[in-house]
């Protein structure tokens, strides 16, 4: 295991992966090594190969159905995500209480279809729209949006019972991130958050754009952003969130914490 902890701390996923397929071919009876397997196809973005090694594992290992079926649960809210940024909406798994979910799903529409002059108008009517809300993470502090213009200021959050949610950074009062302490945490992290509507639970926040395709965007390790006819940009690898005047990942934050809300003009 610590080869494949090289790899991937050199930001080589194919590697990793391959030397993790080498090891159970070798010891195909070791569960660890294929849960371990499983979970950086994930990170990889192997879902529908991921799934089928999950469904394998709990057979013939029943002492991991448990973990089988939270993770296959994750993988379901993660094509929940990866459909709706195709412009799909799957109402029995998407969760998003904001009016403006049809504005932001239109946008990835227009996008996918490169459409920009009505994704750009999209995305200006949702950053008018938006309720500015001041956060502080870590030593940064100051109103919160992501980078990328087709999320303005909406989270993306995983849940272990199959949804994809996606929260205003408005509707949020707090999030406390777990270190991680898997391969997958690597790209979903998990974190305790807290609604100002007073809902709490756990999720697993994705720290990386839907569009990556590199190892090194898979792994967070860089953030690539294209700028699209019209002026509107979208981000590939390492998510960041401009708070305040500062670009910032979280990956290495610990909490989240709301400062104040105002409302832009």
């Amino acid at each position: 295991m610590d080869v494949i902890k090289q790899h991937l701390a050199g930001g080589n996923l194919a590697q990793a992966i391959e030397e993790v397929q080498q090891q159970v071919k070798a010891q195909p009876a070791a569960a660890e090594l294929r849960a371990s397997l499983i979970e950086l196809l994930c990170v990889a973005g192997d879902l529908a190969r991921a799934d089928d090694m999950l469904g394998s594992l709990a057979r013939h290992h029943p002492e991991w159905l448990a973990g089988a079926a939270n993770l296959r649960q994750l993988i379901r809210a993660q094509q929940a995500r990866l459909d709706f940024h195709q412009g799909k909406l799957a109402e029995d798994s998407v969760v998003c209480e904001s009016p403006n979910l049809q504005s932001v799903l239109a946008l990835r529409v227009a996008l996918n279809e490169q459409d920009y002059a009505a994704a750009e108008a999209a995305a200006t009517s949702l950053e008018q729209q938006r309720p500015a809300s001041e956060f502080r993470l870590g030593d940064v502090s100051g109103d919160i949006r992501d980078c990328d213009d087709s999320l303005c200021d909406f989270l993306e959050a995983l849940s272990a019972e199959g949804k994809f949610y996606l929260w205003r950074w408005s509707e949020i009062e707090s999030i406390d991130f777990h270190p991680p302490t898997s391969p997958v945490e690597l790209i979903w992290r998990r974190a305790d958050v807290e609604l100002v509507s007073g809902k709490q639970g756990e999720v697993f926040v994705p720290l990386v754009y839907s569009d990556s395709h590199t190892d090194a965007e898979w792994l967070g390790r860089v953030t690539e952003w294209h700028t699209h006819s019209g002026g509107l940009v979208t981000g590939r690898g390492l998510k960041q969130f401009l708070v305040g005047d500062e670009a910032v990942g979280l990956a290495d934050v610990k909490r989240a914490e709301r400062v104040a809300a105002v409302y832009a003009d």
